[in-house]
């Protein structure tokens, strides 16, 4: 089973939903969301458990194996650095 989470800029995620079958499975709900998520435009693909990363989008490929709570600093650290105010998420994803 695998769970789908959706980050802001600064870490904080939410559990958009658990019990997928697949990472494709994940990834379709994903991809079916709109805009509903529009101020959580990071999402990744976490274990049962939610707290290993398994997949990620491409941009985000480093995440893969790494622990949520490892994603989530690294992304407030980045999201405070000076440059980073007002980033869009290409260029924020692209400066990680």
């Amino acid at each position: 089973m695998k769970r789908l989470i959706v980050m802001t800029f600064d870490g904080e995620y939410k559990t958009e939903g658990k019990d997928f079958e697949t990472v494709d499975a994940a990834w379709n709900r994903s991809n079916d969301m709109g805009s509903r998520w529009y101020f959580y435009p990071f999402h990744f693909v976490t274990t049962e458990t939610g707290k290993t990363v398994v997949d990620a989008p491409e941009l985000l490929s480093w995440a893969i194996g790494r622990r949520v709570k490892t994603v989530q600093r690294i992304f407030l650290e980045h999201s405070k650095r000076p440059e980073m105010q007002d980033a869009d998420c290409e260029r924020f994803a692209l400066t990680l």
